[in-house]
């Protein structure tokens, strides 16, 4: 199902906003015009993302500093045994960002 989440003005270029997208805890990321949509959670060790860096598509979490490319589905950067991220599909409408979750 979609959901619309917030205004595409709320969403800085570089930056990053946590967003509820119909009980799914979302961490929106912005690099110029690309957003993505990820599950808030390290697939490390369950820690929330969203005091991490965002530095060109690569977001990093804030607890152990494992790093996850954004612009290839998530993979990390480095760190045996991590998963890649979850993302969401995400399309902006009318100046809005809708997310698509599942379920």
């Amino acid at each position: 199902m979609e959901h619309d989440v917030c205004a595409l003005a709320d969403l800085p270029d570089g930056g990053k906003l946590r967003v509820d997208a119909g009980g799914e805890d979302v961490l929106l990321c912005r690099s110029s015009s690309d957003i993505r949509a990820v599950r808030n959670m390290c697939t490390h060790a369950a820690s929330t993302l969203e005091e991490g860096r965002l530095r060109n598509g690569i977001l990093s979490c804030p607890l152990h500093g494992a790093r996850f490319d954004l612009s290839d589905g998530g993979r990390c950067l480095g760190g045996a045994g991590y998963r890649p991220l979850t993302l969401f599909p995400v399309r902006v409408a009318d100046g809005r960002v809708l997310v698509t979750v599942e379920g």
